[in-house]
């Protein structure tokens, strides 16, 4: 049932966003053992960029995450974010070199969208057998960028977009840290965390000021295929109780 509601949600979302889950529908049973946990991530998330007079824009960020000896106090984690997000709301317009729309988008605001592939690599630390802390470094690939001048004229909503791909930094740097929370001791239980991202690394090179990427995250991980190892091992140790006796 719970695959089901998954692949139902995440129909949706992006092309790569949705073959991903498919991996991890097909993947997940040989990859959940008694070393790894894998499974994805739902993350919503506020992103801005440091720098700009702008404010916080929502996004959501999906993933597969691969957890190795979960088991042990330390623990490494390990995301592969193929739908990740950033970017800024209500940044002043700039020039777009045409007197025109320079006019009409003189009062409006531009909307930063950064679509991105990220890698975060976490240490985690067991402050408890279910609370967690978590701290490393993430990589963010720049796949796409656009700005969205926004405005209203005589009442009508007036958009008009500019790709800024080419313009920002291909490859971003940072450090995450953050809590998680496991709901129960269960391999397939689900859990909850909140993360903070630093950006290091300036984005736009050819503007003033260091402008690097920020973002708080909720993360929801749901675990694939780990409930089906729990029962065949548990009927794998049955079986063999009683074929001792």
């Amino acid at each position: 049932m719970k695959k089901g509601i998954i692949i139902l949600f995440l129909c949706c979302l992006h092309s790569a966003a949705t073959a991903q889950v498919i991996i991890a529908l097909l993947f997940g049973d040989k990859l959940n053992t008694g070393k790894t946990d894998f499974g994805i991530v739902v993350s919503p998330a506020l992103t801005n960029i440091s720098h700009l007079d702008s404010k916080s824009k929502s996004g959501l960020n999906l993933s597969l995450f691969l957890d190795f000896r979960p088991d042990r106090p330390f623990y490494l984690h390990i995301e592969g974010i193929a739908k990740g997000s950033f970017g800024a709301k209500d940044i002043r317009p700039y020039s777009t070199e045409n007197d025109s729309l320079d006019h009409l988008f003189a009062n409006g605001s531009v909307e930063r969208k950064i679509k991105t592939f990220g890698l975060p690599v976490l240490v985690r630390y067991k402050i408890s057998s279910l609370f967690s802390a978590e701290a490393g470094i993430q990589a963010n690939m720049r796949l796409k960028a656009q700005d969205i001048f926004k405005t209203e004229v005589q009442g009508n909503d007036l958009e008009y977009t500019v790709t800024v791909t080419k313009e920002l930094t291909w490859l971003d740097f940072g450090v995450a840290g953050g809590l998680y929370y496991k709901f129960s001791k269960k391999k397939s239980s689900m859990g909850v965390g909140v993360r903070y991202f630093q950006g290091l690394t300036d984005t736009y090179k050819t503007m003033t000021g260091n402008q690097v990427n920020t973002a708080w995250q909720l993360n929801i991980t749901i675990p694939i295929g780990a409930g089906k190892n729990a029962n065949a091992n548990q009927a794998k140790g049955s079986n063999t109780e009683n074929s001792k006796k």
